[in-house]
């Protein structure tokens, strides 16, 4: 394992052994992905938390540019190291004064991948590590739990030329996995035809179920959860949130039961290629592998005994950056606090004492267990109000029900987030826009959420 880091006035990557001081910020990190690349520029504006606030996406599509040896061809190499241009161009111009560069499946199975490697440092200045199976889940893994109210569970990546998963137990990464069956390379194995005949699914489905078999963990353990980051299953929450009646816009925790992904599988298979990108939601370079990519999550799920995935916004790149820093994940509790007021510090509101005391002035209103969803969620919108309050008092509650709903607010759930939103609208009397809200949460809570909006509205 390294620290990769840059100084702030060389557009190169310096290369410096396990234990070094963590890298300066803001910290660009540049992944070269099986189908496309990504750079994100992050920054940490309280312990705890990383912000992202600048990125770029690239359809490389590297698994593609395997020859049937095995090689990565020129082509792809060229893309390549044109992309590492581009992105520590966009880096620099972001502001990012270090940077972090790793290449993942593709570029792990090319034989040829020091041809990429030597011309990336001599050429570029950027010095690529390449990330084996097994670090790669377990970083994806850390990425994506660092953002949510889960602490044991199995956490899946499916790729463009492998699957990452990795099983979490009291939030400390126990087991990784890596087997090389993506979305990319197995559509381009067995979808041959547009759209795909029922026997090339059926082929596909055989080889995506004799792998998982073979190579993913046993099914979840009571209390566990399953949770999905990565293009495929970003894009297929994506496509069910457009059809369903769900009050929370942002992808970041949403629930993806096993029975829609089955039924998005179904309806996209019947589609040509260019029918599927052209469909809200969906980019038009992920149209020849998103069936693949439900093929291979339905089958997971199966195996797990998963009825539903909860969808992560971080993943690789936010793993990359956590270990960049040296800094452990707190718990869910203490990141949701510091997202908070990471928000509240970059709209300058951020009062430390000021807050606190607005949040115990309301929480200790209520008859509520301190260490339950609903008095959290009552600190929460106490600080967060302020956010609405900042435009005068009319209307503040629903202002910032919309910032809190809207924002990646790391460490939230969307039920959590459901009862900041609804305590923070029914505190304005807003009953018709806090009806969707306590309507996805538990029976029996709105008496509490109203009696915690009535003190709030004091």
């Amino acid at each position: 394992m390294v620290r990769v880091s840059e100084s702030p006035g060389d557009a190169g990557i310096r290369v410096e052994a396990l234990g070094a001081p963590p890298p300066p910020e803001p910290l660009a990190v540049i992944d070269l992905g099986s189908n496309s690349a990504r750079v994100v520029v992050v920054e940490r504006p309280v312990a705890g938390v990383l912000h992202a606030f600048a990125g770029k996406r690239l359809d490389l599509r590297l698994a593609t540019a395997l020859d049937a040896r095995g090689g990565l061809g020129a082509d792809g190499v060229e893309a390549a190291l044109d992309a590492l241009a581009e992105f520590t161009a966009f880096a620099r111009a972001a502001g990012a004064r270090s940077t972090v560069a790793v290449a993942t499946a593709a570029v792990r199975a090319a034989r040829n991948r020091e041809t990429l490697l030597a011309r990336a440092r001599r050429e570029r200045g950027v010095a690529i590590e390449v990330l084996d199976g097994a670090e790669e889940a377990r970083l994806m893994a850390t990425g994506a739990l660092r953002g949510l109210p889960i602490r044991s569970g199995v956490v899946v990546d499916i790729g463009g030329g492998s699957t990452e998963v990795a099983r979490v137990i009291g939030g400390v990464v126990a087991s990784a996995w890596s087997f090389p069956l993506g979305a990319l390379n197995a559509s381009a194995a067995h979808l041959r035809s547009d759209p795909p005949a029922a026997a090339e699914l059926a082929a596909m489905r055989r080889a995506a179920a004799e792998t998982i078999a073979a190579s993913a963990p046993s099914g979840l353990r009571p209390g566990e959860r399953l949770i999905g980051t990565g293009g495929s299953a970003r894009t297929l929450a994506r496509l069910a949130r457009r059809g369903a009646d769900w009050p929370i816009d942002r992808l970041h925790g949403y629930p993806l039961p096993a029975a829609t992904v089955r039924g998005l599988e179904g309806r996209l298979a019947v589609h040509t290629r260019e029918e599927r990108g052209q469909l809200d939601g969906l980019r038009a370079a992920r149209a020849d592998s998103i069936v693949g990519g439900a093929v291979i999550l339905d089958e997971l799920m199966r195996h797990l005994g998963a009825e539903r995935l909860t969808v992560a916004a971080g993943g690789l790149r936010e793993g990359v950056a956590t270990r960049a820093f040296g800094e452990p994940v707190p718990p869910p509790r203490l990141v949701r606090a510091a997202a908070v007021e990471a928000l509240l510090r970059r709209r300058g509101l951020w009062r430390a004492e000021a807050m606190e005391a607005r949040a115990v002035r309301l929480a200790d209103g209520m008859d509520a267990d301190p260490f339950g969803e609903p008095y959290e969620a009552v600190r929460h919108a106490a600080m967060l109000r302020a956010i609405g309050e900042a435009d005068g008092d009319e209307g503040a509650g629903a202002r910032a029900a919309e910032t809190a709903l809207g924002e990646e607010l790391a460490g939230f759930g969307h039920e959590l987030l459901a009862r900041v939103g609804a305590i923070l609208r029914l505190g304005d009397g807003d009953e018709a826009g806090a009806a969707p809200l306590l309507a996805i949460l538990p029976a029996g809570e709105a008496p509490a959420l109203r009696a915690a909006a009535a003190l709030l509205a004091r």
